[in-house]
């Protein structure tokens, strides 16, 4: 006949072979990694660390479920002791009236043993499958819950004043100030299409000299017939990346660092990427950005400090030359904020503002100062001449013979960007390459691959022109 004496051996032989089998994974791992001769395993060494994961977590699981089973075991086990010394008068009144309290044991967590193990060290040991660490916090909540009920300490009130210096410091994370960075606003705006899977270079078929069509001279005679002459776009694709060295120390002692540090290096990537389709060079691993691609229109050069007037004018050329060697109308204003900022400074003779809110009923105005409902951006600041203006503050403000900033007009549906994934970059941790100084390294990264180079004239650009003298779109004063 089975009796709790003897589930309860059963049970512990069991927690006993499942702790046993978590010992052995974590013991090969280790054997595998003082045997590598390099930074890293080789594949059939990484392939066996992975399944002696696998095999870890299984033997987690199967340990946590025993461990309580157990728990539940020595505490029926308990409850039919004294429900027996009841029984036969051996267990005094008030005992058996009394909720049960930590009477012959210390507590888990206290001063005693605060060198042995520690409550905030637990807390991290438990997210990472620490199962003993586990079990002392799941005992500690039952101790807390016991001995509060039986002390009142849910009933005892104090203020902060009464414990001086035992009131630590609350650092708010979900607060913390990261590197003001300035996004990326223009390639949000720009068409957004899926990575291939495979390749580092994506072939785009252009045209270069099409089909004719003419009037046939008489009945019967040729018709006419061009042949069609076509070319390749090779679209390189990129790789944006950063690295973080990180002591184990902050990681384990500290609160959400490894967070922090992932959330910054997103940012940094999402400037790059912005700046890329900006600028990038094409050359040395980089994109071809919209300003550095051929054959995109560029205004003449102001040849003195721009006027509203001036600028107007320029502008208003750039789209009338996407519409006229695009055939279709651009969509989109791209701009430095500081450009953005100077038109809404401008006034007339009468110091009225020239670029006003669309809700003071603007008449006659250069521009409006919100944006319209239909602007392919939620970035945008308002529009000029029909057309939104999106502010980005990667544009380039040393361009030119006087360290212009420039102005992109476009028909951003030209303008084709290529992301892996939903454009979030990769996160990696690597704790081999460091491991003798106790370095974990954090790395982030994407794929991505852009083109203007596709219809280059749906690209206009006012300002930066180094043909001519002159200072045009220099910084302005305020």
């Amino acid at each position: 006949m089975a009796t709790l004496a003897t589930l309860i051996a059963n049970q512990e032989a069991r927690v006993a072979a499942e702790q046993a089998r978590f010992d052995a994974c974590l013991t090969e791992q280790r054997s595998l990694l003082e045997e590598a001769t390099g930074d890293t395993l080789d594949e059939t060494a990484q392939a066996r660390y992975d399944t002696l994961n696998t095999d870890k977590r299984s033997a987690t699981e199967a340990l946590d479920a025993a461990k309580a089973k157990l728990t539940e075991l020595r505490k029926d086990a308990e409850d039919d002791e004294r429900l027996q010394r009841a029984a036969e008068g051996r267990e005094p009144a008030a005992q058996r009236q009394a909720p049960g309290v930590v009477t012959r044991e210390e507590r888990t967590y206290n001063p005693g043993n605060r060198f042995e193990r520690s409550f905030f060290g637990d807390m991290y040991g438990a997210e990472n499958g620490d199962y003993a660490a586990r079990e002392r916090l799941s005992t500690h909540r039952r101790e807390a819950d016991v001995e509060g009920a039986t002390n009142g300490f849910a009933k005892r009130a104090g203020t902060t004043g009464g414990f001086a210096g035992l009131v630590p410091p609350q650092y708010l994370i979900d607060e913390a100030a990261l590197v003001a960075r300035a996004g990326r606003p223009t390639a949000n705006i720009v068409r957004h299409l899926p990575l291939p899977d495979n390749g580092m270079s994506l072939i785009i078929p252009k045209g270069s000299t099409g089909v004719t069509e003419a009037i046939q001279a008489t009945e019967n005679s040729s018709v006419s017939n061009t042949d069609e002459v076509w070319a390749n776009v090779t679209v390189p694709v990129v790789t944006i990346a950063g690295q973080q060295d990180v002591s184990r120390q902050s990681l384990e002692r500290a609160v959400g660092i490894d967070s922090l540090i992932y959330t910054d290096l997103a940012a940094a990537y999402n400037v790059t990427l912005d700046l890329q389709v900006l600028s990038g060079t094409g050359s040395s691993g980089q994109m071809l950005g919209i300003l550095q691609t051929s054959g995109i229109n560029q205004a003449t050069a102001f040849g003195a400090a721009a006027t509203v007037a001036t600028f107007y004018s320029k502008q208003a050329g750039q789209i009338n030359a996407v519409e006229t060697s695009r055939f279709m109308a651009p969509d989109v204003i791209i701009m430095h904020p500081r450009r953005w900022n100077w038109l809404i400074s401008q006034t007339d003779s009468s110091n009225r503002p020239l670029v006003v809110p669309v809700l003071g009923g603007p008449n006659n105005a250069v521009g409006v100062s919100e944006a319209p409902i239909d602007t392919p951006s939620s970035s945008a600041v308002g529009y000029i001449q029909g057309l939104p203006v999106v502010t980005d503050a990667n544009i380039p403000t040393a361009v030119g013979t006087a360290s212009e900033d420039q102005v992109i007009v476009a028909r951003w549906e030209d303008l084709l960007l290529w992301e892996n994934g939903d454009g979030a970059p990769f996160q990696l941790r690597f704790e081999q390459t460091l491991g003798n100084q106790l370095t974990v390294k954090l790395v982030a990264y994407n794929y991505a691959a852009f083109t203007a180079a596709r219809f280059p004239t749906a690209v206009g650009v006012v300002g930066g022109n180094a043909s001519a003298g002159g200072n045009g779109l220099v910084a302005p004063t305020f």
